[in-house]
């Protein structure tokens, strides 16, 4: 039996939904694949919320008259199934 901890390591990440994702990891190549997967979505998350933060948002909403404008501007950043989720 070796005296070495084992290598156990959680790795979180909060998207823009503020749903908390986390990864369990059991040795190193499985930790840095997890960094580079979440890496993916941490620019991702950063681009919808710069395009959304440019709108006005009201009762937890953005308003009816803005939807088209924001489906086509994550449509045209290649978000299009996000934009249909987000605006209803």
């Amino acid at each position: 039996m070796s005296n070495n901890p084992r290598f156990e390591v959680v790795v979180s990440f909060k998207d823009f939904m503020g749903k908390t994702h986390n990864i369990v990891c059991k040795n190193r190549k499985k930790l840095a694949e997890a960094n580079e997967f979440l890496k993916m979505f941490k620019t991702e998350s950063v681009k919808i919320n710069s395009i959304l933060s440019e709108y006005p948002v009201k009762m937890g909403k953005f308003p009816k008259k803005y939807h088209s404008e924001i489906k086509m501007e994550l449509a045209n950043a290649g978000f299009s199934a996000v934009s249909n989720y987000l605006i209803k």
